[in-house]
């Protein structure tokens, strides 16, 4: 391994600063992952932000890993509204699950009116969300928000199927939704951004719902880009420092109207990570002003040798150099499964100590 010239942090740091990298970061996306490598309950993960918060810096300085812990929350919309979650006890759970939706099954007949903006102080788990980026200012690692997307989140609402197919049977309740979403969400933002400063927070997003597995480009210019630019363009109004999002799964189709999306503040770059559906040459064609994320496949890390995880990480992590010098970041291409070989996660890391250098 070489001797690192930068730290984990200004690596990142550096990469939104539109200023060069000593080599590719490294970053970890395994928050179930984590809990198993230092033996805490997945849910821990997700309901105490201190156990959280150690159990990913532990593990990102036990593999060599850049960058610091985030706080995230699988299924995120639907507990900040009232909805009730529960904790799987299997070690192989991803994290919380909705056992009671705030808009029921028989969503036809609900008043959408009747769904209240809740405090965004004390909404679900956004108190978890708080205390944890205070660790992180404690820290002095990068502070962030869960942010969107709004459709991702509305849909959190409903359950996936049954928001799809109010979309198609009753647009206007989709909209009424979407718009509540948004509005709970910049409420959110303005407590961050007011609680530790403008320039100093980073709106973290993910948009699976948004796929074309489950959508068409006509749906998500419809019911998503309207929202997620103003949420985007008014966050980053707020003195966010930037927007990261994770596109899951395949957005082929959604590249063109991502392109349009805002991402960033002025002399700034924001980071868009892509699944192994997104070849890094398309992303790159679309996203020329900012830091790409990816992609190696998860199901590479769970189920590979080590040496077929470390000749297809070393494969990317050459490809990222070459297209995307000094705005690249090497990771998964999605969520790193809890029973990954911890000796596979590794072979990321030896990776890029051993080609990502500069």
């Amino acid at each position: 391994m070489k001797k690192s010239e930068m730290t984990g942090h200004e690596r990142i740091e550096a990469l939104y600063r539109k200023e060069m990298t000593d080599r590719v970061p490294v970053v970890h996306k395994g928050y179930a992952f984590c809990a198993k490598h230092v033996g805490i309950p997945v849910a821990s993960v997700y309901r105490d932000p201190k156990a959280s918060f150690e159990c990913q810096k532990k593990t990102y300085a036990d593999f060599g890993f850049d960058g610091g812990p985030f706080y995230t929350f699988v299924a995120y919309g639907a507990g900040e509204f009232g909805g009730k979650i529960e904790y799987k006890k299997d070690e192989n759970s991803f994290g919380p699950e909705v056992s009671q939706r705030p808009i029921p099954a028989d969503w036809e007949d609900f008043d959408i009116d009747s769904l209240q903006l809740p405090d965004p102080k004390t909404a679900g788990c956004v108190p978890h969300e708080m205390a944890f980026a205070k660790m992180q200012e404690a820290e002095g690692s990068e502070i962030a928000f869960i942010c969107g997307t709004p459709f991702t989140h509305a849909a959190n609402l409903f359950g996936v199927p049954n928001f799809l197919e109010c979309v198609l049977i009753d647009p206007d309740m989709a909209h009424a939704a979407l718009r509540k979403m948004t509005d709970h969400i910049l409420q959110v933002a303005e407590y961050f951004i007011d609680t530790f400063g403008r320039g100093r927070v980073l709106a973290r997003a993910v948009s699976p719902t948004e796929s074309n597995a489950l959508i068409s480009p006509k749906i998500l210019e419809e019911f998503s880009m309207p929202y997620v630019k103003e949420l985007n363009s008014k966050v980053l109004a707020m003195g966010a420092k930037a927007v990261y999002i994770h596109m899951c799964g395949d957005h082929n189709l959604n590249l063109p109207q991502w392109a349009q999306v805002p991402f960033r503040q002025e002399g700034m770059r924001g980071m868009i990570s892509v699944g192994k559906e997104t070849a890094l040459e398309d992303a790159a064609k679309f996203f020329p002003e900012d830091v790409i994320c990816g992609n190696l496949d998860p199901a590479i890390i769970m189920n590979g040798t080590a040496e077929e995880v470390y000749k297809a990480s070393c494969e990317i992590i050459e490809k990222g150099k070459a297209l995307l010098p000094g705005r690249f970041e090497f990771m998964a291409g999605c969520e790193v499964g809890p029973g990954s070989p911890e000796e596979n996660v590794r072979m990321m890391v030896k990776a890029v100590n051993d080609v990502g250098w500069y």
